[in-house]
């Protein structure tokens, strides 16, 4: 993706969003509309949220999933990335997480570098992560006690805060169980809730329901979603799931199957809409439509 010319960059508040859907105006327009949609505008949410400049990371064989990345996303909202495989979805989380060293260019938060040392991080890889030699439990402690000052200080606060966030994705009697004793979808808990117990100022997800039931997925999506509403993050979620992006995203980003064709940065006015019953609302049915017509376009 090459340049700022290629890029569209949504700045439209939460509040034109929830009037543009009590309007009618779900998001259902020509894809030849969504530009002006998501042009930058001075003075929002998006100024001083996730910054990505001149972003350029590069494989050792060469290619490069992300060339000349500029891209701003607004600051404590869900943005959900939606791509082809090998587009640079997970590439681009790893190098907010530092993981991956960008061969130029530099990542921004509220002006600032993120730098994991600098910057609290909470980020479930797609293998959830966690240690094998430690109890759930132990594994919020330990990142909790690997984040510093300002989490939970002291250990039995933090075992407490721990237990507090494994109830709250429903596994709150099994803190002394080990990861191989768990299933698929407890790991996928234990992640996070490890995440959410570092009070993140970042939270990134790798498509973390992806194994998952359809009951349990479901579950999970309310779960997460609000655990994010009390402890509010700047998150990206990445999913191949087209009603997943548009039930949790407040952007969704449609990243294309060629690395030098327009990125799109859509709005989601279904997003504002009240948890129950979002799902069958008529504005969801519209955007899950219009992402899906924009991703033809795409890919």
């Amino acid at each position: 993706m090459s340049g700022s010319s290629k890029t569209a960059a949504s700045s439209a508040t939460a509040e034109a969003a929830s009037a543009a859907a009590s309007e009618g105006v779900s998001g259902a327009v020509p894809a030849a509309g969504l530009q002006d949609r998501t042009a930058a505008v001075p003075g929002t949410d998006t100024e001083e949220g996730l910054r990505f400049q001149q972003l350029t990371i590069a494989y050792p064989n060469g290619q490069r999933p992300l060339d000349r990345l500029e891209l701003t996303l607004p600051k404590d909202r869900i943005t959900c990335i939606i791509g082809p495989s090998g587009c640079g979805k997970s590439t681009l989380l790893r190098a907010v997480a530092g993981l991956v060293q960008p061969l130029e260019g530099e990542i921004r938060l509220s002006g600032r570098p993120v730098r994991p040392k600098e910057t609290r991080i909470g980020f479930v890889p797609q293998n959830f992560g966690l240690l094998a030699w430690k109890t759930a439990r132990a594994n919020i402690v330990t990142a909790m006690e690997l984040a510093g000052t300002g989490v939970a200080p002291g250990r039995k606060a933090r075992e407490a805060e721990a237990d507090r966030w494994l109830a709250a994705m429903g596994i709150g009697g099994l803190g002394s169980r080990y990861p191989l004793s768990l299933s698929g979808g407890q790991q996928q808990r234990v992640a996070i809730a490890r995440a959410f117990a570092l009070r993140p100022s970042l939270l990134l997800l790798d498509e973390p329901f992806s194994a998952l039931d359809a009951m349990t997925r479901e579950s999970m999506q309310r779960l997460f979603w609000m655990s994010w509403r009390e402890h509010p993050a700047t998150a990206l979620f990445v999913t191949h799931d087209v009603e997943e992006a548009v039930l949790l995203g407040e952007r969704i980003l449609v990243m294309p199957k060629n690395p030098e064709a327009d990125i799109r940065l859509l709005e989601n006015p279904a997003s504002q809409l009240e948890w129950e019953g979002r799902r069958e609302s008529a504005c969801f049915f519209e955007q899950a439509n219009l992402v899906r017509r924009v991703i033809r376009d795409a890919w």
